[in-house]
């Protein structure tokens, strides 16, 4: 079977299958058998696979073709053009948390030596992408998972940011680390409703720990614990920046405004959904 074969009878496969985009997974399989820039498949389109790549081949599909995700099939996703492990212990990355992490490199890298808290850091990917491109910001990244912790720690040493982000396990609901104020605290929490979960895509719902994704029976459980535990440990000029679902800015706006948070700023993102939200503590 020539690669162009390949990839033709894959993407039928998994259209079958009912994933989302069959084609462009089948290619970014293939550039992994293959060992390959994904751009490099048209030039290799008469190129057949050997008798081990096929079989690798194969196993694949049927594994993408059983709805685990791509990036567990590959064992990374790519986060603000970084490379991150990923597996069934962490929340896969989605291209709407680079927008919120943007929004906090974007505010750190303008302090000196700031000291930044994300809450429910999972495989590590905004802890570690805020100390990239903030060299000089000590990062504490805090989440409940042990597991969920092993990969993100991982992932700051293939980055070379480990020295600058100190990993805490522990619930934040029950209380933030440490006892010095930060001046960024930033959470993509988990936010959807409990009864919701069951309607979720086979893919998130069976592959993505529930960890990560329960936030209680309105979905607002984290939010509210963000809101009252977050105000006293943020610097007067500090910001907390959060990732909130679709149709949840305006719940979580009035949660914030209830606990005393001064002004909020909410941001759309690519789908025009009110998806960041940025809030300042209150006025003196």
């Amino acid at each position: 079977m020539t690669t162009a074969e390949a990839l033709q009878t894959a993407t039928a496969t998994l259209a079958a299958a009912g994933v989302d985009a069959p084609r462009v997974d089948a290619e970014w399989l293939l550039a992994h058998v293959l060992d390959c820039p994904r751009a490099e498949l048209a030039l290799r389109s008469k190129e057949p696979l050997t008798e081990a790549q096929q079989a690798e081949w194969d196993l694949l599909i049927s594994r993408r073709a059983a709805r685990i995700p791509l990036q567990h099939l590959l064992g990374t996703a790519v986060f603000c053009g970084l490379e991150m492990e990923v597996n069934r212990h962490v929340l896969v990355p989605r291209p709407e948390t680079e927008l919120l992490a943007e929004q906090a490199w974007g505010f750190a890298g303008g302090l000196l030596a700031p000291v930044i808290l994300d809450f429910g850091t999972g495989s590590g990917c905004l802890a570690i992408v805020v100390a990239a491109h903030c060299p000089d910001a000590r990062v504490m990244a805090l989440d409940v998972s042990p597991e969920a912790l092993t990969v993100a720690r991982a992932n700051a040493e293939r980055h070379g940011v480990a020295a600058h982000i100190d990993f805490h396990e522990g619930d934040g609901r029950e209380g933030l680390p440490g006892d010095e104020a930060f001046d960024l605290v930033l959470s993509n929490p988990p936010y959807i409703p409990t009864d919701d979960l069951p309607s979720l895509q086979t893919e998130v719902r069976e592959h993505d720990p529930a960890l990560a994704l329960d936030g209680g029976a309105d979905g607002l459980g984290f939010y509210r614990a963000l809101a009252k535990l977050a105000l006293p440990r943020l610097k007067p000029t500090g910001r907390l920046m959060l990732e909130v679902g679709d149709g949840q800015a305006e719940p979580v706006a009035a949660l914030l405004a209830e606990a005393g948070w001064g002004e909020c700023e909410l941001l759309p993102d690519l789908n025009k959904v009110l998806r960041i939200m940025i809030a300042s503590p209150a006025n003196p």
